[in-house]
């Protein structure tokens, strides 16, 4: 896949609208907010995407200063996630099987969540699970972006 084809690359062009407006970006990175699920259009709040802004498929791929750059911001972006919406811990994990453009998912874990639902992969799946629409998540993009600006 090269850049012309790659949701990534085309959703950085401004060809794919995604939800939420840009919580941070530099020379080397994207963070937005994860999309809608289903017919519903609700997605889990606080669900966030580290984009690298250079089409390459992952880990080992990075230079040195995007590497630096993703490292530095994941943690910021954590940090945010912990003091703004009160995420007691945040999973992070880089997959790209769907998608071979580094991309970096960091999902918050809220307090009270039951112990089956306690890892990311099952997390989605929680009944109760905190998930809101477009003016939800462009409240947590803000929140987000103000909390980032000041540090």
């Amino acid at each position: 896949m090269n850049g012309k084809d790659c949701f990534i690359c085309r959703k950085h062009r401004g060809d794919i609208q995604s939800v939420g407006s840009t919580i941070y970006e530099d020379g080397h990175v994207h963070v937005g907010h994860m999309g809608f699920r289903g017919e519903e259009q609700t997605t889990y709040l606080g669900y966030v995407i580290v984009e690298l802004k250079r089409h390459t498929p992952g880990l080992g791929d990075l230079s040195v200063q995007e590497a630096a750059a993703v490292g530095v911001i994941v943690n910021e972006v954590s940090r945010a996630l912990k003091s703004v919406l009160r995420a007691e811990h945040i999973y992070s994990f880089v997959q790209g099987d769907g998608v071979p453009h580094f991309h970096m998912h960091l999902i918050p874990r809220y307090a009270g969540t039951p112990d089956p639902y306690r890892n990311p992969l099952n997390l989605m799946n929680w009944p109760d699970a905190p998930h809101g629409g477009e003016a939800e998540v462009e409240k947590i993009c803000s929140k987000l972006r103000v909390y980032l600006r000041a540090i």
